[in-house]
């Protein structure tokens, strides 16, 4: 009889290590970016982290958001240190090494933002911005056009920084001549530190980005991501997207495109 109670109690203990594993949170790493993702007291905050939250809700998998740098962000996903990561364009590069959803969390409106007074304006050619300062944040893709010419050596004088904010704060010091950025995104950075009427928008958009959500490689989160994806289906199709985004009220254009 001893020998079956400790069988039964060996087995019940297995059991249990999977049930353990589930319930544990799933580390997320993501990136300042209001207005769509904020670092708040009370915690992640936005339009996508609502988003993310309600889509690993409906999973029934809790989360844990910690916010990093964007390089370092990205370590920590391909070290295995974060399960998931977002948001992050995608690049044939980055398949390789971290998994995609199918499905993008957002779409954003690059564009070139420069001082009123200044002569550079993009032409639609990246040609006409060739040997202006531009800033960018190191680790981030601005959409396949830009990221071709960045490789294709087009910019000479491209001047990365570790943040959106610290990027508007030099153009606004004239310490750089141009900044491609999200449209809502400059326009939040501008609005904050009162740049709003000393900057434009110069020329068409660049390029209309996807974002998406990305699983490490590190463990097969597969199934997972197969599940996220028809969360977004199924928030979509019932109305609870639309209803997130209504619920959000987005900096409007008010410096406009020249």
């Amino acid at each position: 009889m001893q020998y079956w109670r400790s069988i039964l109690t060996s087995f019940l203990v297995f059991l249990s290590v999977p049930c353990a594993a589930e319930d544990a949170p799933l580390r997320l790493a993501t990136l300042e970016y209001p207005p769509y993702i904020t670092n708040t007291e009370r915690g992640a905050q936005g339009l996508v982290v609502d988003v993310v939250n309600m889509a690993f809700s409906r999973i029934g998998q809790p989360i844990q958001i910690e916010f990093f740098p964007v390089a370092r962000g990205q370590v920590r996903l391909l070290n295995g240190q974060a399960d998931a990561f977002f948001s992050i364009k995608k690049t044939p590069e980055r398949e390789q090494t971290m998994l995609f959803t199918q499905r993008a969390l957002m779409s954003q409106d690059y564009v070139f933002f420069v001082r009123k007074d200044s002569p550079w304006r993009f032409s639609g050619s990246f040609d006409s911005l060739a040997d202006a300062s531009i800033g960018v944040v190191g680790a981030t893709s601005y959409g396949s056009l830009f990221d071709t010419a960045v490789q294709a050596g087009v910019f000479k004088k491209l001047e990365p920084v570790t943040s959106h904010e610290t990027n508007f704060r030099k153009l606004l010091a004239r310490r750089i001549d141009a900044v491609i950025c999200s449209r809502l995104v400059g326009l939040y950075y501008l609005d904050l530190l009162n740049g709003l009427g000393d900057v434009d928008i110069r020329g068409p958009v660049v390029e209309t980005t996807f974002s998406y959500l990305v699983f490490t490689k590190q463990r097969d989160f597969t199934a997972l991501s197969r599940q996220f994806d028809q969360a977004l289906d199924a928030m979509e199709h019932d109305g609870s997207l639309k209803r997130l985004i209504n619920a959000y009220t987005l900096p409007q254009a008010r410096t406009p495109s020249k």
